[in-house]
């Protein structure tokens, strides 16, 4: 079988000898088009061969050679340096080459890659996950290191006994870049540990708030078996602190602790049915599962008229209750609440904006299957509620949960339009509608989640 050597990068750039006896990139990259993806080129279909170039000054960087022309190319980082790799590294690229699509490393190749140079690993991973199915020990061999080191940063920052800087000072030494090179891995929670640091160094508790959403969103999600087993356990202390600096977030932290446990070989998405979860902004919203929900069979005994009879069932959510009450009628309501409470309260200020949101998951509706309930504030806290119509041909059992984490005003504009417009059909009172409509005002004129509200008030017009 003739094996391919094709790059690991997108880019790639001419490779020439000096007569100092090493070799230098010239020219321009991809030849001329740097939109194109040097993995795709033509050029690369066959005879070309995996090797090492000594760099004309020190170390080596990986390449390929085309033996039949004494061509070579440099392969580039997302700088457009060449690659460092020496030797070992290029053989060991080779050998995987030649049993490509690998899905798996030998014990000496994942020792060979764990020293080699970040880009590389994160480069090797990016074409195996896009080409092929790797099993979750291959993403091992990334700079997980940095993730601990950022993680423990972070925890101690938030617990208040870390050495992170005041906000609006100068950043402190020993910086955490984690840059793209988790991004293989899937679920992008690195992204939100590094807009956490950025907040807590600011000073900024909106954007904290909505970092620690997502980080604890996508780790409820991600497939937690492609994370070292230490790796996971400095994320679960972090977590274990964001719980608790943040009460509405407690839950969803602790079924990202959960997952985190478990090794989770998938991410939660494709553990699933196909089409069960919406994806914003790279957030798994509606596929969280925090509980046995609130469920009640449609039975009723036979009632006058005048009678109307009502069953209802509560589950509670840490700092939230929901209630599923259906009727005789045929009506279904979907409630939650918050209790006033002075922490409560200082969060809803600074970091949610002063508007509390609930995704929810319904069964049985015919209105909505996802939905948000606008909590609003009232003597005893804050409430909201949602009046549906169990649809015909509906399960016997009809059911109502939280789906995800409670969300605040930042959110808004990456809210899910499909399921803001669901919404908008089942809002219990005008002054509900009133409130939707100041939640998305400040949204741009024709921002699909504004219209999604606009319209619907619009068609209540007509």
């Amino acid at each position: 079988m003739t094996v391919v050597h094709r790059p690991l990068t997108s880019w790639v750039r001419a490779a020439v000898s000096t007569s100092g006896g090493g070799w230098t990139p010239v020219g321009p990259l991809n030849e001329g088009d740097e939109r194109t993806d040097a993995r795709s080129l033509p050029r690369f279909a066959s005879g070309w061969q995996r090797v090492a170039l000594p760099l004309d000054g020190d170390g080596h960087a990986l390449a390929l050679s085309e033996p039949a022309t004494g061509s070579a190319v440099f392969e580039l980082d997302d700088l457009g340096q060449p690659l460092p790799a020496g030797p070992e590294v290029a053989r060991t690229v080779a050998a995987l080459e030649r049993r490509w699509p690998a899905d798996r490393w030998e014990p000496a190749e994942a020792e060979e890659l764990r020293a080699a140079d970040p880009g590389l690993r994160f480069s090797l991973l990016d074409r195996m996950t896009a080409e092929g199915r790797p099993v979750p020990e291959c993403f091992h061999i990334l700079p997980w290191e940095r993730v601990d080191r950022l993680a423990a940063r972070v925890r101690a920052a938030i617990e208040g006994a870390g050495d992170h800087p005041a906000p609006g000072g100068t950043e402190a030494a020993g910086t955490v870049r984690l840059r793209h090179y988790f991004s293989p891995a899937g679920s992008r929670f690195t992204a939100a540990l590094e807009q956490l640091d950025a907040a807590l160094h600011a000073g900024d508790t909106e954007v904290r708030r909505v970092a620690t959403t997502t980080l604890c969103t996508r780790l409820a999600g991600a497939a937690t078996g492609r994370i070292p087993e230490r790796t996971r356990e400095r994320l679960t202390e972090l977590l274990g602190a964001v719980g608790r600096a943040d009460p509405f977030l407690s839950s969803t932290s602790e079924l990202a602790v959960d997952r985190l446990a478990r090794a989770a070989p998938e991410p939660l998405d494709a553990d699933g049915p196909p089409g069960t979860a919406s994806r914003t902004g790279g957030v798994v919203w509606g596929a969280l599962r925090y509980g046995e929900p609130a469920s009640l069979r449609s039975w009723f005994a036979p009632a006058a008229a005048d009678e109307p009879q009502r069953i209802r069932e509560t589950v509670a959510r840490e700092t939230f209750t929901l209630t599923l009450t259906l009727a005789s009628d045929n009506s279904m309501y979907v409630a939650a609440a918050t209790p006033r409470d002075d922490t409560y309260d200082r969060l809803l200020s600074d970091g949610y904006g002063d508007v509390l949101l609930l995704p929810v998951r319904i069964t049985g509706a015919t209105e909505a299957t996802d939905a948000y309930v606008l909590l609003r504030a009232g003597s005893r806290g804050r409430a909201g509620a949602l009046v549906l119509t169990v649809a015909e041909g509906a399960p016997d059992v009809v059911t109502a949960d939280q789906s995800g984490p409670p969300l605040g005003r930042a959110d808004v504009p990456s809210l899910d339009p499909a399921v803001v417009r669901a919404t908008q059909a089942c809002l219990a009172r005008s002054s509900d509608r009133t409130a939707w409509l100041d939640l998305v005002a400040d949204l741009t004129a024709g921002h699909p989640v504004r219209r999604a509200v606009e319209d619907a008030v619009d068609g209540e017009g007509e």
